[in-house]
C-alpha cells in the first residue's frame, strides 16, 4: 500500500481516537449540530472498511511465487530421469531420431519456463505411456512404469494449476490498488463535512481547545509541525473550506 494511504489511515485513526476521548465525546455526541454525529458514524464505517481492504491489498506475493517455484522444481525433478531413461530405451530400439529429442539434462529442464515446460512435460508423458503396456512392458527395465508415469502426470497437473499464478496475483493486486483511491474518497467525504460542522462547537475554552485538537489530529503525517501536507479544512485548504486551520502545537485535551 502506498505511503499516502498509510498516512491517511494513521490520520483516520487519530481522528477516531481523539473524538472518542470521554471528555471530548461529551462535547459533540448527541449535541448540536446533530449531523456531526451522523457523519462521524459514516466516517467510522468507511475508515474501517478502507483499513481492512488496505490490509488485504498489502499482503505479499511471496507465497504465490513460492508455490509456483515449488511445483516447477518438482516437475523438473520428476521429468528429468524419465526423459533420460526414455532416451536409453529408444536407443536400444534403434530409434535414434526419437531418442535425440529426449537427450535432456536437468539443466535443460531448468531452462524451460511455464507453458514451454508444461508442454514439454506433457509430450514426455505421451511418449512414455506406450512403453508401460505389454507383457512385459518395454519400459519396465528402465524404470518406466505406471507408478512413474502416474507421478509425472500428478506433477504436471500440480504445475498447471499454479502456472502464471504470480502474474495473476500481481494483476489482482494492481486492480485492488486502483480501487483504494475510491475507497479512501468515501472516507474523506464525511470527514470533510465534519470539518465544516465542528467549527460550530465554540464558545468556551474547552470547546475551542477541542476544535483545535481535532484539526491537529487531521494532519496528514501525524503531529509534525514541519513540511507535512495538511488534509481537509482550513481556508485555502481544499474541500472542507471555512474551517479553522490546525494549530502548530497540539493542545492537551482536558481530562
Amino acid at each position: 500500500m502506498k505511503d499516502e494511504f498509510v498516512h491517511k489511515l494513521a490520520m483516520y485513526g487519530r481522528v477516531r481516537d481523539y473524538l472518542q476521548i470521554p471528555a471530548n465525546k461529551t462535547l459533540w455526541f448527541n449535541k448540536k449540530p446533530k449531523a456531526f454525529g451522523n457523519l462521524y458514524a459514516q466516517f467510522d464505517t468507511e475508515a474501517t472498511d478502507a483499513g481492512a481492504f488496505g490490509d488485504t491489498q498489502s499482503q505479499p506475493l511471496t507465497g504465490v511465487t513460492d508455490q509456483q517455484n515449488t511445483a516447477e522444481l518438482a516437475l523438473e525433478d520428476t521429468a528429468n530421469p524419465l526423459s533420460r531413461a526414455l532416451r536409453l530405451l529408444l536407443l536400444a530400439q534403434n530409434n535414434q531420431a526419437d531418442a535425440a529429442q529426449w537427450d535432456m539434462t536437468i539443466t535443460k529442464w531448468r531452462q524451460l519456463q511455464e507453458q514451454v515446460l508444461l508442454n514439454r512435460a506433457r509430450a514426455l508423458l505421451t511418449a512414455l505411456l506406450p512403453h508401460t503396456t505389454g507383457t512385459p512392458p518395454a519400459g519396465e527395465d528402465y524404470g518406466i512404469d505406471t507408478d512413474a508415469t502416474d507421478l509425472l502426470s500428478d506433477r504436471i497437473d500440480a504445475y498447471a494449476a499454479v502456472i502464471g499464478a504470480p502474474g495473476a496475483a500481481r494483476s489482482t493486486k494492481k486492480a485492488q490498488t486502483d480501487s483504494l483511491r475510491s475507497r479512501f474518497a468515501a472516507v474523506d467525504a464525511p470527514l470533510f463535512s465534519m470539518d465544516d460542522l465542528i467549527i460550530q462547537i465554540t464558545g468556551t475554552e474547552d470547546k475551542d481547545l477541542f476544535v483545535d485538537g481535532y484539526f491537529n489530529a487531521r494532519r496528514i503525517g501525524g503531529n509534525s509541525s514541519g513540511g507535512e501536507e495538511e488534509e481537509g479544512g482550513g481556508e485555502g485548504g481544499g474541500e472542507g473550506g471555512g474551517t479553522t486551520p490546525p494549530p502548530e502545537n497540539p493542545p492537551v485535551p482536558n481530562p
